[in-house]
């Protein structure tokens, strides 16, 4: 099993926490929740992160005062949704799809600055730019603050109903995680305000995109398509699978990377493995609970390997089965864009025996589902 440890040195990299472009009454609203409960060696990022939001607010302020109204009457079309784990090839499938300029998306500028992505975009994407480093340090794909992003960072900076807070405070991943990808305990409060949230969101990216299509990727809404469908009915999904032993020792490649720059807390190597065994069970146990809400019209699967080999010829077919237009049109962009990334190789992993077996112990209702051998 792989191990985990903050670094010392990463004590003071203060500057790539997400919560920078969040508002001083989410941020409270947070540290309620987790009471304070902030390791000391982590006071000198809540402090600059504190200090960001304080600085921002003024242009917060102006944007939501000047365009509130106007996004009132903005109406979402039906989102497309990138589906599927972490670490299953969904990054690859977003970045290749944002290339059809027909569809609007999610840059990583506006996931990190949410409350100021329409007044003063220039000056506060470029202050994102300067943050980010040249490519993702998880697998080595390009990052900008212009290309495709989650939006669930967005979320997080926006309200208090992100699974993202459970790895900024993860000694309560799995509080953030039943209350606000499952909206386990009843609460109709916190699901009306993620749904309140959420579509604000969207708005602002279709008033920014002229009232295109968003194309949006959040793993944890693998796990919200009852929600997603209640909300967008026509919404279409596209489902991206992998070898879900691959899948494990790539997720912790992912928290030995972010972790050290994104927590405020220290967390032993048992608990994240625990917390990436339980999350990718409870995350697929309830997709394949609900994937029967989506019309089947309106979905499609296929699996990293599938798409990987054949990534142009996979969207073709994307396309057709999902009723998108604009296909022959992109498909120079596409053919591009996959050209570029032919020759990338992802990571090669050993297991041992036991490790397989804990694998599957877990996962077996994903081995049972799509077809990977044991």
């Amino acid at each position: 099993m792989p191990t985990f440890s903050i670094d010392h040195k990463n004590y003071l990299n203060v500057t790539e926490q997400p919560l920078s472009g969040s508002s001083l009454s989410n941020w409270f609203k947070v540290l309620v929740e987790n009471h304070f409960d902030i390791d000391f060696q982590f006071i000198p990022r809540a402090i600059y992160v504190t200090a960001m939001m304080t600085a921002l607010a003024p242009f917060r302020y102006y944007e939501h005062h000047k365009f509130h109204k106007k996004l009132s009457q903005v109406t979402v079309k039906e989102p497309i949704f990138i589906i599927g784990h972490f670490r299953s090839g969904t990054t690859f499938l977003h970045y290749l799809l944002g290339q059809d300029k027909n569809l609007g998306y999610v840059s990583t500028f506006e996931t990190m600055t949410p409350g100021m992505i329409i007044a003063n975009e220039e000056m506060f994407c470029n202050l994102v730019k300067n943050h980010l480093p040249a490519k993702r340090p998880m697998d080595d794909l390009e990052m900008h603050a212009t290309l495709p992003y989650e939006e669930e960072y967005a979320i997080a900076n926006m309200s208090k109903y992100s699974f993202y807070h459970g790895w900024y405070f993860p000694r309560r991943w799995n509080h953030y995680f039943d209350n606000y990808v499952l909206f386990k305990n009843n609460s109709s409060k916190k699901l009306t305000d993620w749904k309140k949230t959420y579509d604000y969101f969207l708005k602002k990216i279709t008033y920014k995109n002229n009232g295109n299509h968003v194309l949006l990727k959040s793993i944890v809404n693998t796990a919200r398509i009852k929600h997603l469908v209640d909300m967008y009915p026509n919404a279409r999904f596209i489902h991206i699978h992998r070898n879900p032993y691959h899948v494990y020792k790539s997720t912790w490649k992912l928290y030995q990377k972010i972790l050290p720059i994104f927590s405020f807390q220290h967390i032993d190597t048992n608990t994240l493995d625990h917390y990436i065994l339980e999350t990718y069970k409870k995350l697929f146990n309830k997709f394949l609970s609900n994937k029967h809400l989506i019309p089947k019209e309106n979905l499609i699967e296929f699996s990293y390997d599938e798409f990987t080999k054949k990534p142009v010829k996979t969207l073709q077919r994307t396309y057709e089965k999902l009723r998108l237009t604009g296909f022959n049109q992109a498909k120079p962009a596409f053919d591009a864009y996959a050209e570029k990334h032919k020759n990338y190789k992802p990571a090669k992993y050993t297991f041992t025996k036991k490790e397989k077996q804990k694998i599957y112990k877990h996962w077996k209702l994903m081995f049972d589902a799509y077809p990977y051998p044991q």
